[in-house]
Formats: C-alpha cells, structure tokens, sequence
C-alpha cells in the first residue's frame, strides 16, 4: 500500500477508530489529562503555547528598554535595574522562548515527520517540558527578588542560577528524547539522507546544542560556587559567562532549525522542489557546524584566530541558502501566502544577521559588547528566528490545531515583524560604530545622533512588539472560534505537502498514522507518489 493510499484511508478511517477506542487507553479528561500526558502532541501544544507566552514577556521588556534609551521623560528604571531588565529580556527571549519554541514544534513533528506512532521516552519528553516550565517561573521569581547579574539578594541570585541550570538541564533531556526518535524510529526505507530538512535541521542544531548546554551548565555550577561561597558574582564578566550561549558564533546554532523551516516551506508553497535535496542538507550542516560556540570562552573569544575565521565564514552557509531556495523560488511559482512571506524574510534576515556579525568580529573595531552586538543578535534571532518561526505556525496551524491562521493576519505579522526587526536593529549598527555605550551596564551616549538612533530603535521595537500580538491574538481567535463550530479539523494536506506529517489527518489521531507507514522511497514520498500516480494516469490515457 502507498503512503498516499495510506493518507487517504486514514482520513476515512481515524474517526471509526477513535469511536472504539477503550476507557483504559483514553487520557484522563480536562486537565488531569494535560498534566499527565506522555502524548508527544500535548506536550508539543504545551511547549509552543508556554513559548509564545514568554515571548510576549519578552517583548514588552524590550519595548521598556527601548523606552529607557532615549531621553523621553518616561524613565523609570535605574541603572541598575536597567541592567537586570536586559539581562532578564536576553534570557527569557532564547531560553524561555526560542529554543522551547523549536522544541516544542521538534517534539510534535519529527515524530509524524519520520513516520513514527510516537516520541522516544514519552515519559521524559513529559519531564523536561514540565521542568522548563518551572525553570522559567523560578527565573522570573528570581528576578522579582532582586537576583540576577547586579542583584543585591543573595538568594535572589542562588535562585537565579539554579533556574537557569534547570532550563538548561530539560532542554538536554527533550534533546536526547527528538534526537533518539529520529535515529531510531524512522519509517522504512527512511535514512538520514532521506529525512525532512526540518527533522534534519533538528538534528544538527539539537545535536550541537546537546553538546554545547553541559558547557553552559558547568559554568552555571561554578558561577553558583563562586557567588554562594566568596560572594563573588556580578557584572557584564560573570554574564558573558551564559550570554555566549546567544552570541557569535553559538548564535548561529540557534537558528539552525529556522533554515530547516524555511527549507520545508519554501518547496511546498512555490509548487517546486529543491534541486538537490542534499545540498539542503549540507548547507544546513555547515550553519550548524559553524554555529557551535562552547569552545570560545567570552574573555579570549574577541582576539581569538578561530573565533575570527568562523565568524567570517558564517556568512557563506547563509548566502548558500538564498542560493539553493531562490534556485528553487525561481523554478517554481511565487505566491503571496503568510507561510512563504514569513520563510523567506526569515532567510533575508538570516544574511544580514551573517554579514553584521562577520563585521563584528573584526579585531580593530572592537564591536563586541557594544550595541553593534545587540544588533547582530536581533537580526538573526528575532529577524531570521522568530520570523521563521511565525512561518511555522502558519504552515504546520492545522496539523497541529486543525486550524487555518488568517492570510490577512500573517501578512501583517510578517510586516510588522521584518521591518521592525529592521527598525529595531539597524539603528544600533551605527550606533556601536559611532559610541561606546554599553547597553548591559545602562550606559548611554546622550549625543543628538545617538538620541535619535535611539528613537528609531525603539521604535522598531513597538512595531516588533505589535507584530507578537497579532499573531497571539490569531492564534486565539482562530482556536476559539474552532471550539465554538465543534472542533472539526482542518483538511489533512492543505498545503499540497510533501513529507510524512502530511500522509495523516491533521489534528493526528492516537498513534500517528491509522496504519504502518509504506516504505520510503524519496526525501519527498507524497510528493513522489503524486508523480507515481500521474505518470500511471498518462500510461492509463495513452492505452485508452
């Protein structure tokens, strides 16, 4: 039986198979069921609706330090505490929200991308989003208590780090649950030369990132050793000691799964494939390899040989993407959709996050630490990240809700996040080349010029700000209005999609896939099977 066969039974079959299923096999109801769940698809719901909460933390943060820059007469922050508010918007930004973001989106799809009936160790993936969950409350509280870099509460600040070690101890553990479901659970037929470029993309970052967080988390331990035995903890010194985790060149590892979204939207919705489904993967590879950062301590980093040549060569994995997917926009057909939008101004920001960071890296300049860096970082984590993952949920809504997001909605969001990620960091490169200021310290250059740099940057981070909401409130509105018409679902393949995920009903029944998967034949099987069945049609019409 063909996968195709197997998709369109399992549209016909999944409700009849529901109706029959047992009261033990049932999950408990309400949210006893959501507590206890080991459903990969809960808990892949659970990790992106946490996420996109933070986010909005996140970005009102932001927009309270964007305020704090320029002289508008609405200060309300002291030095001080303008510090502990940018430390506390870079953390809940990648920790709180990027990197669960991907993880929940892995969590859902790479089961279903792979072929798989489920996650390996369920129970696991269960624990590590719960202690994320935990770990970022505690961050929070910890923050409220006057921890943190430059908090005057001493266990304030214990509290700080142990949060942040538990964060970073539950990425590991969903790490080893997606990474061992895609080596081990794949379909038949399905090698790793033949898996989806955003499992692939999973793979590579989450692969790197495993190795990269003991690194992150033994410098958390000596951190806590040395603030709760001598006292000794405070300053931009003992922050650069966790702020690598989000700077050249781990910065780029983090944004490894936004080129496998963008890789996996980009064919689809052009009616095109890539030309060479390998070359996708190399250059998603060569994004991850160059994107690994444990190995540069912050003190040394800046005048270190490597850490030069590998921010400069940053920039080529990033323009062979625009290669390979303009190749593949070029053949095919460009259509306004929200998804398409979303995915390629991912990419665009991508380059530019590239490009300022090969500048950055330039010995003489001396950019590191300055706003020139923040920049750097908005480009590729809030330009080419978060765009990327917006794109996400506009494509994969009605697999994983069995909702439609709104074109209107999505086109607004993706305006409203790419220019003012723009707006938001545009500025800041000229401001880095041009002052010394020190955003993570609250210092400021109170010059006409910086001033107003200062205003345009804040106010690309309204406009960022305003892009979170709408796409907050669409997800909202449309999940409402689904459980208001009776929660029918979505069509299974809206999209024409070309990967296992697709072959089965969207939201998935209990297991996945109504029957075993067929062997996989192509990196793109339901595309392949589309052009197995048309081929036979054309042999069935010539004989006639």
């Amino acid at each position: 039986m063909t996968t195709a066969e197997t998709a369109s039974e399992t549209s016909s079959s999944v409700g009849a198979g529901t109706e029959h299923e047992t009261d033990a096999s049932r999950p408990p109801a309400g949210l006893a069921g959501w507590f206890t769940t080991e459903d990969h698809k809960r808990i892949g719901r659970l990790y992106l609706g946490t996420a996109l909460a933070f986010l909005v933390v996140g970005g009102v943060l932001g927009a309270v330090l964007g305020v704090e820059r320029i002289n508008s007469g609405l200060q309300v922050l002291t030095d001080d505490t303008f510090g502990q508010v940018y430390t506390l918007h870079g953390e809940v930004a990648v920790l709180l929200f990027l990197v669960p973001f991907f993880l929940g989106l892995a969590t859902y799809l790479v089961p279903l991308q792979v072929g798989s009936p489920d996650i390996a160790f369920p129970r696991g993936s269960a624990t590590a989003y719960w202690a994320y969950l935990v770990g970022g409350a505690t961050l929070l509280a910890a923050y409220v208590a006057n921890g943190g870099p430059g908090g005057g509460s001493q266990v304030g600040t214990d509290l700080y780090l142990l949060s942040l070690a538990l964060v970073t101890v539950a990425f590991c553990v969903a790490l080893v649950s997606i990474l061992t479901t895609i080596l081990t659970l794949r379909a038949p037929g399905m090698t790793l030369a033949r898996t989806p470029l955003f499992t692939w993309s999973v793979l590579v970052g989450g692969g790197l990132t495993l190795l990269a967080s003991p690194v992150l988390l033994a410098q958390l331990v000596e951190l806590f050793i040395h603030h709760h035995f001598t006292g000794d903890f405070g300053g931009q010194e003992s922050y650069a000691r966790i702020s690598w985790f989000w700077a050249v060149p781990q910065v780029y590892l983090l944004a490894v799964p936004a080129a496998g979204i963008a890789a996996e939207i980009v064919p689809v919705l052009t009616g095109s494939r890539l030309r060479d489904h390998r070359s996708g993967m190399a250059v998603i590879a060569a994004l991850g390899i160059l994107g690994f950062g444990a190995w540069s301590p912050p003190a040394a980093a800046s005048a270190d040989f490597l850490y030069v040549v590998v921010g400069l060569a940053a920039v080529l994995p990033a323009l062979a993407l625009v290669g390979v997917l303009g190749d593949t926009v070029r053949r095919g057909r460009f259509v306004r959709k929200a998804p398409l939008l979303l995915a390629l101004g991912a990419v665009v920001h991508l380059v530019l996050g590239a490009l300022a960071g090969a500048v950055q890296v330039v010995p003489g300049l001396q950019l590191r630490g300055t706003a020139w860096e923040a920049a750097q970082i908005h480009y590729t984590l809030y330009g080419a990240a978060t765009l990327a993952a917006f794109a996400a949920l506009w494509y994969w809504a009605p697999k994983i809700w069995g909702i439609d997001l709104g074109e209107v909605a999505g086109t607004a969001a993706f305006a409203l996040t790419f220019w003012g990620a723009i707006l938001l960091a545009a500025p800041d490169l000229v401001t880095g080349l041009v002052s010394e200021q020190r955003l993570q310290a609250g210092q400021f250059d109170d010059t006409g010029l910086v001033t107003v740099l200062n205003g345009a940057s804040a106010v690309g981070g309204a406009l960022a700000v305003l892009g979170v909401l709408v796409v907050v409130a669409e997800l909202l509105r449309r999940a409402r209005g689904r459980s208001a018409a009776g929660a029918a679902g979505a069509a299974a393949n809206p999209w024409g999609g070309h990967t296992l995920e697709w072959a089965t009903t969207s939201p998935p029944p209990s297991g996945n896939f109504a029957e075993p998967v067929a062997p996989v034949t192509s990196a793109t099987p339901l595309a392949a099977e589309d052009a197995e069945d048309a081929e036979t049609a054309d042999r069935e019409e010539v004989k006639r």
